[in-house]
């Protein structure tokens, strides 16, 4: 379907930023021309076009042919993508699921059981019919309708929470400012499966995905009052003024075509700006500022083989060398990525292993009947051969890649960016991530300058079968899988300097490396607990075999014994693990052997004073009220959610089947403690400057008549 009218440019008033569409005939010669120039498909090219404002300026004709004019398209030395240059409409793009930022938010292949709703479909390059390379982006498959709905809602989520910590509202400022930065981005094709989940072909519509400035493009479409769902499944025909069909022919409730929605809607804005009566009035005025924007479209490589890759060089610089505060395990795993993909680019491994190591394909190798636990740690050892690679050659790359002094130069800070980068992709292949620094100090400082390589590591059984007998193969064991098996049940976790720093806000927090009170009164590093491990062996071989034992079963590890047998029954807590494998401590060996002349006679403690008591008693309070209460209420949570899920399951009200008298125990049970905390709460400020008195408790009293009926 085509756009026959436009607005003609002579009409744009000087006061009116939107220019309205363009003229049809211009638009579709600038896509043939982008075609041409391009070798992408009229598909592609159609779909760009609408949202270039003023085609005609960016072209010129020689013997009846046109080209671009020099300085439209352009080749960036640093990556070799060409890239095209234009102004378009504010609205153009959407903010990508693919940016370096967030790709932590989405679920890997390689994890356990990974949730489709959170998986990111693998990237490939588009084809022409005979499977030439073109420079646009595709799906390998196409990807159902609420798949990928599920899959942008998470991208929206990840952004807002990413996009906080600039201190400012981004929409806020771009509205009063408008953009100074321009956008790049790149043509995804999407193909959204709508046929019931029957793997029908699907529909196709092109989107401009952001590679860099994902949250200023997703600024821009909120202004418009638009989104990225809307984009690609569809803007309602109320945002826009269309021009009267052809006879036969009725517009869809939704219209996804950029041919179609894109001139419409510059039709809208341009005519709302200037009528106050009209219902985008106002979002026509907030977007003024962005009414038109410079956009760099990548529209070429120089190796069309491996678009879908190096097109996101662009933005793996910006989050390896991060201008924003981002978060530690991101920049980690996009420093691998950038060493995954330059040993693509040398042939050293294949696109399948490329995309299976990275995180966004699956395991190109794998073996029937093969255990959770050996198919990760195929991952894992791989991983730590590519960022430590023993031959030459390949360690020289890496450190080139990595932007490392020369080999007598690097120190223990690049040992741990190595260290960190192998640990936050590994931990994409397990239940749950960890920090990335939780592998840090465990090699030494000259590691690299050695040429040590971690390339041959023993698949995980044999490593343990020899670690009985040889304590070296034990540590290495421990560092390249074990201090990651112990981090995936969060029995040991990163050490991130003082208590004071583990408290508040840190550069590696998130909501999966916080740390209760109670967990931070024993600060011990990583390498005290290798140590620790290592003073044990027979008892240390016996928990990894637990741990594997666990993973592969899907359930919680337990606690072994000091006869080295698990314990039924028991888990294997960070608690429990900081007891049976204390915390060792290195003391200061004995200068002489005199004995000493003071008295040896072992004192009695004194009466603690009331102070003493006060201290003691009020850091029991603040231990029950912001620990042992919030981890009760959310046992309680977790329970309630699990009890729904299973009358989900079972297809009953959750409590079907329930007594009267167990419904009103509840409900009462809630109740009540509902009025103690209420009665609590008030009380704590009086406690600063009086001697308030708990009224009776009706918990209390409800535990005392509960355990009076079962008597």
């Amino acid at each position: 379907m085509t756009i026959t009218s436009a607005v003609d440019y002579d009409d744009v008033t000087e006061h009116n930023p939107f220019p309205g569409p363009d003229k049809p005939g211009w638009t579709q010669t600038f896509s043939e021309t982008l075609a041409a120039e391009t070798g992408m498909p009229l598909e592609i090219t159609d779909a760009i076009a609408p949202y270039v404002v003023r085609p005609k300026t960016y072209l010129t004709r020689s013997e009846g042919t046109y080209r671009f004019r020099p300085g439209v398209i352009t080749e960036d030395p640093s990556t070799m993508l060409r890239v095209l240059s234009v102004t378009v409409h504010g609205f153009t793009g959407t903010p990508g699921e693919y940016n370096e930022r967030i790709r932590g938010t989405f679920h890997s292949p390689a994890r356990p059981n990974p949730d489709p709703a959170r998986m990111l479909p693998r990237l490939v390059t588009g084809t022409d019919t005979e499977g030439k390379p073109l420079p646009y982006l595709t799906t390998l498959q196409s990807v159902t309708a609420n798949t990928l709905s599920s899959l942008i809602g998470v991208m929206e989520d990840a952004l807002s929470n990413t996009d906080g910590a600039r201190g400012y509202k981004l929409r806020d400022d771009i509205r009063t400012y408008g953009q100074n930065e321009t956008t790049l981005h790149a043509p995804l094709l999407r193909v959204i499966d709508e046929s019931d989940n029957t793997g029908a072909a699907g529909r196709r519509v092109l989107d401009l995905t952001a590679i860099k400035g994902a949250n200023r493009t997703r600024a821009r479409l909120a202004l418009f009052g638009l989104s990225t769902k809307e984009i690609v499944f569809g803007i309602d025909q109320s945002k826009l003024e269309l021009p009267e069909p052809r006879p036969g022919v009725e517009y869809p409730a939704r219209i996804a075509d950029p041919t179609v929605w894109v001139p419409a809607f510059a039709t809208a804005m341009h005519t709302a700006f200037g009528d106050p009566r009209h219902p985008q009035h106002e979002v026509a005025h907030d977007a003024a500022k962005v009414a038109t924007v410079p956009l760099q479209i990548i529209v070429g490589t120089a190796d069309p083989h491996e678009f879908h890759n190096v097109v996101f060089d662009p933005n793996r610089a910006d989050h390896r060398r991060p201008p924003l505060g981002y978060i530690l395990a991101e920049k980690a795993a996009s420093d691998l990525r950038a060493v995954l993909r330059d040993a693509k680019a040398k042939g050293w491994i294949t696109e399948s292993e490329r995309a299976w190591l990275a995180g966004e394909g699956d395991d190109p190798n794998g073996q029937p009947g093969e255990d959770t636990v050996s198919r990760r740690d195929r991952r894992d050892r791989a991983l730590f051969a590519a960022v430590f690679p023993s031959d030459k050659s390949r360690a020289d790359t890496v450190r080139r890649v990595l932007g490392e002094p020369s080999r007598s130069y690097t120190n223990k800070d690049h040992v741990a960016n190595r260290l960190r980068m192998v640990s936050a992709v590994a931990g994409e292949g397990y239940r749950h991530r960890w920090n990335p620094r939780v592998l840090d100090g465990l090699l030494s400082s000259t590691f690299l300058k050695g040429y040590e390589g971690l390339a041959n590591l023993p698949e995980w059984s044999s490593a343990l079968t020899a670690a009985r007998t040889d304590p070296d193969v034990l540590e290495r064991f421990l560092t390249t899988r074990g201090i990651h098996w112990l981090a995936e049940n969060k029995i040991i976790d990163a050490d991130r300097g003082s208590i004071g720093a583990q408290a508040g806000t840190h550069e590696t927090d998130s909501e999966q490396q916080g740390e209760t009170a109670a967990d931070r009164q024993i600060r011990r590093s990583t390498i005290n607990a290798r140590k620790a491990m290592l003073l044990q062996t027979p008892r240390t071989i016996a928990l990894m075999q637990e741990l594997a034992a666990a993973a592969n079963e899907n359930r919680a590890p337990r606690a072994i014994d000091t006869d080295n047998n698990p314990m039924d029954g028991s888990v294997a807590t960070k608690h429990w693990f900081d007891t049976q494998f204390p915390k060792t401590v290195q003391r200061r060996t004995k200068t002489n052997n005199r004995d000493s002349q003071t008295d040896p006679t072992a004192p009695k403690a004194p009466d603690p004073t009331p102070q003493e008591l006060l201290t003691l008693a009020r850091a029991q309070f603040y231990t029950v009220v912001t620990d042992t209460m919030p981890a009760a209420i959310v046992d309680l949570i977790s329970s309630a959610r699990e009890l729904l899920d299973a009358a989900q399951t079972a297809q009953q009200a959750a409590l079907h089947g329930a007594t009267d008298d167990e419904v009103v125990a509840v409900s009462k049970a809630l109740s009540v403690t509902k009025t103690d905390l209420q009665m609590l709460a008030a009380m704590v400020a009086d406690m600063r400057f009086g001697h308030p008195r708990p009224e009776e408790s009706l918990t209390e009293k409800f535990l005392t008549d509960e355990a009076g009926e079962e008597g």
